[in-house]
C-alpha cells in the first residue's frame, strides 16, 4: 500500500476511533513490520518501519490464531499480552485489531489501535474497523494492479515516483543495471530474457527485509531503497553480496554469463529528490560499469 494512502486511510480511522495509537502493519511467517502510524500522544514508541519478530507482538494472536478480530482491554492482567517484553517496554494498556486480506484470502497484516489506558472496545468498535479493512483490501487490490510490474512481482517505476516522498527523510538507493542482459536477449531470445529477470527479481527479494523496496524501472534496470539505513559499511556489504549473488549462473538452465552494476547514493546527503538521486545514482553506477562491471560504486567515492 502506498504510504499516501496508508496515511490517508488511518487518519479516516481516526476519526471514528479517537485518542488512540493507529497502526497498520505487515505480518509474515516471522515478522510483523509496522508500515504506517498516526499518533496521538499516547506515549507508545512504535515507529513506522520498526520491524519485530512475530512472536514478539501482540497481532501474531491474529495471524498465528483464527485470523479474526482481537480485543483485549487490559493487556497487563490478560494471560498472553502479559508475558510479553512490549507490554511493559511500551507501556502498553490496551489493544484492538483487526486482519487485512487480499481478495485471494491471502493475510496482509493488521490494522490495530493502541492505548497507554485501559479500555473497553466493544464489538462495534470491532465491527467499524472490520469495516475500514474491507476498505484497506480494496486499495491494496487496486495499487497491486497498477503499481507491481506484472512480470517480476516488484513495485513499478510508478510506484516509486508517487511514493518515494512518503517513504523516509533519510536512506540509501541503489540503481542496479544488469551486464551481459543483452546478450541473453540475442542468444537465446526475450523469453530466456524474462525467465533471467525473474531469477534476478526473486534472488533480490531474498536478500532484502520485509521495510526495503525493491522496484523494477524497465528493461534491465533496478531500483533498491532502503529506508532509514545510513550505515555505509551495512550498505557497502549488501552491495558485495548483491554482485556476487547476481553474477552466479552455474545452475541455470542456459549457459548464460550475467551480472550487475550498482550505483549508490545516500539521501539526504545526495539529495532529497528522486530525480537528483537518480541522476547522481546513474553517474556512480556508469563509473561501476566503467571500472570493469559487476562491481559497486558509492557517488562519493569518486571525484565528480
Amino acid at each position: 500500500m502506498t504510504h499516501k494512502a496508508a496515511k490517508d486511510l488511518l487518519e479516516l480511522v481516526n476519526s471514528v476511533i479517537e485518542g488512540k495509537m493507529l497502526f497498520l502493519g505487515r505480518t509474515t511467517n516471522d515478522t510483523f513490520s509496522i508500515i504506517k502510524t498516526l499518533d496521538n500522544n499516547t506515549g507508545i514508541n512504535l515507529f513506522e518501519g520498526q520491524t519485530l519478530k512475530l512472536t514478539e507482538s501482540y497481532c501474531q494472536q491474529i495471524f498465528l490464531g483464527n485470523r479474526e478480530p482481537l480485543i483485549i482491554n487490559d493487556a497487563r492482567n490478560h494471560p498472553f499480552t502479559s508475558m510479553l517484553s512490549i507490554t511493559n517496554d511500551l507501556n502498553i494498556q490496551s489493544y484492538i485489531g483487526v486482519p487485512i486480506f487480499y481478495k485471494d484470502g491471502e493475510m496482509f497484516g493488521t490494522l490495530c489501535a493502541l492505548d497507554c489506558n485501559t479500555s473497553t472496545y466493544t464489538q462495534k468498535d470491532v465491527e467499524t474497523l472490520v469495516k475500514f479493512s474491507n476498505i484497506f483490501t480494496y486499495v491494496i487490490e487496486l495499487e497491486k494492479q497498477m503499481k507491481i510490474d506484472s512480470l517480476t512481482n516488484l513495485y513499478n517505476r510508478s510506484y516509486l515516483h508517487d511514493n518515494f516522498e512518503f517513504i523516509a527523510d533519510h536512506g540509501t538507493l541503489m540503481l542496479l543495471d544488469l551486464d551481459g542482459f543483452k546478450q541473453v536477449n540475442d542468444n537465446f531470445g526475450h523469453d530466456v530474457g524474462d525467465l533471467v529477470l525473474i531469477e534476478i527479481s526473486n534472488r533480490i527479494k531474498q536478500m532484502i527485509s520485509s521495510r526495503d523496496l525493491a522496484v523494477r524501472l524497465g528493461g534491465d534496470e533496478f531500483v533498491l531503497l532502503f529506508p532509514n539505513q545510513s550505515n555505509l559499511h551495512l550498505i557497502e556489504n549488501l552491495g558485495e553480496n548483491l554482485v556476487k549473488q547476481l553474477s552466479e549462473w552455474q545452475n541455470f538452465e542456459y549457459p548464460i554469463q550475467v551480472s550487475a552494476s550498482i550505483g549508490i547514493v545516500q539521501f539526504p546527503q545526495d539529495g532529497n529528490e528522486l530525480r537528483t538521486l537518480m541522476k547522481k545514482a546513474d553517474t556512480a553506477m556508469y563509473k561501476a560499469k566503467v571500472n570493469g562491471k559487476s562491481t559497486y560504486c558509492h557517488y562519493h567515492s569518486f571525484d565528480r
